[in-house]
């Protein structure tokens, strides 16, 4: 076999083949059909957990490519309940099995194989964006999974988010106009309850 063979087309050498796509952030409560590229289980920094890669395959964002973590094994470090996030991704994890009527082989955690059986199924998804974390950065995430007989694509509309600073004022909440000036706030002559709104 020939070197240069792909299994996914001919190897034309020409730009549209050869340069990766631009992917934007996928706006918040996007629906799409979708397809599993990948099921398996995944492992990061000892905590474990099921990955599937969908390929979105309609709709504004198609070819588009998001993960979905299902912490079928427990939550991790940021998890604030993990108890509630392994059950719901048990009920996540037994909706595909009957989204895609698979029966489990056995009752043990599912293998690399037992996963593969998942590979190449479509459904329709629903996609969220997280709120900006401690460096401004937001993520998708597959929200929901659906039968993809008569699901509608429809593109939602991204979470703008002005991130807000804590005051550094004990017991003034938020930051402030008048917390942020700090030349003001503190002027003796000056006082909050003097302002008319």
């Amino acid at each position: 076999m020939s070197f240069w063979v792909s299994e996914l087309g001919d190897v034309t050498g020409k730009e549209a083949d050869a340069f990766a796509k631009s992917f934007k952030q996928i706006p918040d409560g996007t629906m799409a059909l979708a397809r599993i590229e990948s099921f398996a289980n995944a492992e990061y920094q000892g905590f474990k957990y099921l990955a599937i890669d969908w390929q979105l395959i309609d709709g504004d964002f198609k070819g588009q490519k998001i993960v979905q973590k299902l912490k079928v094994f427990g939550g991790d470090s940021y998890d604030k309940d993990p108890l509630r996030t392994k059950h719901r991704a048990l009920n996540m994890f037994k909706l595909l099995y009957q989204l895609f009527s698979i029966k489990p082989k056995h009752n043990n955690a599912p293998s690399d194989e037992d996963l593969s059986l998942f590979v190449g199924k479509v459904a329709g998804i629903k996609i969220r964006e997280t709120e900006p974390n401690d460096q401004g950065k937001q993520y998708n995430w597959v929200a929901e999974v659906h039968d993809a007989k008569g699901f509608k694509c429809e593109t939602g509309v991204s979470v703008i988010v002005t991130q807000v600073k804590k005051s550094e004022y004990p017991g003034t909440g938020v930051e402030s106009a008048l917390t942020r000036n700090a030349y003001y706030s503190q002027d003796p002559g000056f006082s909050a309850e003097e302002i008319p709104f």
